[in-house]
């Protein structure tokens, strides 16, 4: 396989809508200890992006590839087949971007982000790998993405500006959303994760039990957080409205397409956040 196509295959496998996942978290948080955008932040900024998502779904589709090629949505956007003679490279590649994004953590000889970095590599890998393969071990599956997805980055970046003591109790409630949301987002894999026999949250406690687990965090969230951010607050009615649908009717198709619906207005909300801020 040539450079370019080497090139094309990782385009693939780091599924770039999810680029901005990890990098909005990070900057949100960044800006909310404090701290300026220095070089080293940025640098770590950029490899939570390509690089990290090259990790983080590399890895996943070694070890989900049974599934993913059951399942009719794995395509070039919501991630692909990886056929396994790709593996070894993928997991190569995996290895040497986990080493960099390390280095990166420990020339910045902070405590808090290190620890952050720790946790970031260490769902993202053993969320899919044996011998942990925390997603077949639910709730563990859904408490890995809320580490890896929102806690995990949301340190790096406060690490900047403060310590893992001075990090927002209000921020422990966006993490339980994320965790919720991760509950409901098995929903939709429910079919192929099931023939295959992968023990997910909706598979091991159904998918209604699922959406009222997201819906119970999303609630408390809403009432108890003291979130008072009226954008914030009004994404978290429309993910009650989501749980309630799918409580009704928790079909795989309707699921994806409202989780969907929900993925785009949390990135909306977030570059919305950031701007009201710098301005």
């Amino acid at each position: 396989m040539d450079l370019k196509n080497k090139f094309l295959l990782l385009l693939k496998t780091s599924r770039p809508i999810f680029w901005i996942v990890q990098p909005l978290i990070f900057l949100i948080s960044l800006f909310i200890s404090g701290a300026e955008l220095s070089i080293l932040a940025l640098v770590q900024l950029v490899f939570l992006s390509f690089p990290y998502c090259i990790f983080l779904y590399g890895i996943n589709d070694v070890y989900d590839y049974e599934s993913d090629r059951l399942n009719p949505r794995k395509n070039l956007v919501e991630g692909i087949k990886l056929k396994p003679k790709y593996h070894k490279f993928i997991k190569k590649v995996s290895y040497y971007i986990m080493g960099v994004l390390i280095l990166l953590s420990l020339i910045t000889f902070n405590l808090t982000n290190i620890i952050g970095m720790v946790l970031l590599l260490f769902f993202s890998y053993f969320y899919s790998a044996p011998p942990i393969r925390l997603k077949v071990l639910p709730p563990l599956d859904s408490f890995a993405n809320g580490m890896l997805y929102i806690y995990a980055p949301a340190l790096l970046g406060f690490s900047f500006g403060g310590t893992i003591l001075d990090f927002p109790t209000k921020a422990y409630f966006v993490i339980a959303c994320g965790i919720g949301f991760h509950a409901m987002s098995t929903i939709p894999d429910y079919t192929a994760d099931k023939k295959v026999g992968d023990r997910t949250f909706a598979i091991v406690f159904g998918k209604r039990s699922a959406v009222v687990f997201a819906l119970i965090i999303f609630l408390i969230t809403l009432f108890f957080s003291g979130i008072q951010n009226l954008a914030a607050n009004y994404y978290l009615i429309a993910c009650i409205l989501v749980a309630l649908v799918l409580l009704i009717k928790p079909s795989e198709k309707l699921s994806l397409y409202l989780l969907k619906t929900l993925f785009a207005g949390f990135v909306l909300l977030g570059i919305i956040f950031l701007v009201s801020g710098l301005v």
